[in-house]
């Protein structure tokens, strides 16, 4: 609690540093990934900002050193410096992401992580993690990067604001900008003109985290002998790629059709070479709805979930773009049928995509980049 305590002793210090308006840090939750990482990428920079990285680890410093942009490591005496001095920190989740302690008096951008299905944040009421948002002293103590509010949030549409947004972060209309991820804007550029005739069809099977059951995988869920087989049968490959918090260990020595992703890279990389994307109560899906393909929903436990995890947001009615199922006979058959090129959910795609700002032919990020320059130089 001491240590907490310090911490934010030193983010009321640092409200007396002087920033640069020019200098904006960038950080995410996972290396080097997500909209944090897209925006940095974006070539639209008019200001000519000068873009820095701070890196977790020495892996994800060496991953940006090596693009040839500029980086330093969260802890080295230069990223305390950057930190410290600028005006603007873009992150993808909490402040934290690039640095509590010196963000005080800088212009704090949440570009957040995805259109929620499962509630979030100061909407979260079951689960244990509710006892972050609980509002008490003790919370704010423990978690102060959770009750730092960014100055800006990014969000794809108003209808994700008025059904989470508004009261998930406690922010005011006029702290939002409304305008599509970075992460879209990227992987609906990466994917478009794209040919996959001759190639190998691939499934990418991409279920969320479960907060009460981290080892939520058996095999009456997921028989990786059948799938195997299957893929073998009908010359497809079958991916898997956890949430960054999910650990769990897969036995992949026997199978040459499924491969594991790396769960801390960007998921546009897995995305992208994905002819259907596999999900349950995950917003991954959400992204992929750019590009236009089949998705399959396999919720097996669904009330279970729902119940010792998290609470979903009443909007399920309204984003019917793929078929629900809740076993792997159920998945099999799905996946032959898409196989097959029986895409009967096209048009409810469509209609998502319009619902929740999706459907866009942006290129780059130069409303996003407009508004945070325009409020920083205030």
């Amino acid at each position: 609690m001491i240590k907490k305590l310090f911490l934010i002793f030193l983010f009321k210090i640092s409200s007396l540093a002087r920033r640069d308006k020019r200098k904006w840090v960038f950080g995410s939750q996972s290396l080097f990934s997500d909209n944090s990482r897209h925006l940095f990428l974006d070539k639209y920079n008019p200001l000519n900002i000068r873009k820095i990285w701070i890196a977790k680890n020495q892996e994800e410093f060496n991953k940006v050193f090596q693009l040839g942009f500029e980086v330093y490591k969260r802890g080295s005496i230069k990223a305390m410096y950057h930190c410290l001095t600028a005006k603007v920190y873009i992150y993808t989740c909490y402040v934290s992401d690039i640095s509590y302690k010196f963000s005080g008096g800088a212009f704090c951008v949440n570009l957040w992580h995805g259109i929620p299905l499962k509630k979030i944040e100061f909407d979260i009421l079951q689960g244990y993690i509710k006892k972050k948002f609980n509002n008490s002293l003790k919370s704010k103590i423990k978690y102060p990067d959770i009750y730092r509010k960014a100055d800006l949030l990014l969000c794809p549409s108003p209808f994700v604001y008025d059904y989470s947004f508004k009261s998930a972060f406690k922010i005011s209309r006029n702290n939002v900008v409304f305008t599509p991820y970075p992460r879209t804007i990227a992987l609906k550029s990466q994917r478009k003109g794209k040919e996959r005739k001759g190639k190998e069809f691939t499934f990418l099977y991409a279920p969320t985290w479960r907060d009460a059951n981290s080892n939520f995988l058996n095999q009456n869920i997921l028989d990786l002998n059948q799938i195997e087989k299957f893929c073998l049968h009908y010359n497809c490959a079958f991916k898997i790629k956890f949430h960054p918090n999910t650990k769990i260990n897969l036995n992949l020595t026997n199978t040459t059709k499924i491969f594991l992703e790396n769960n801390q890279i960007d998921p546009n990389i897995s995305l992208a070479e994905t002819d259907c994307l596999i999900t349950d109560y995950s917003s991954i899906f959400l992204d992929y709805l750019v590009l236009d393909r089949p998705v399959i929903f396999y919720n097996f436990d669904e009330d279970e979930y729902t119940h010792l995890s998290r609470e979903m947001y009443d909007i399920s009615h309204k984003l019917v773009c793929g078929k629900k199922i809740i076993s792997q006979e159920q998945l099999l058959v799905t996946m032959k049928n898409i196989i097959d090129g029986n895409d009967e959910y096209k048009d409810q795609r469509q209609d998502v995509r319009l619902l929740l700002g999706l459907d866009f032919d942006l290129r780059q990020n130069s409303t996003l980049y407009d508004t945070i320059a325009a409020r920083a130089f205030k």
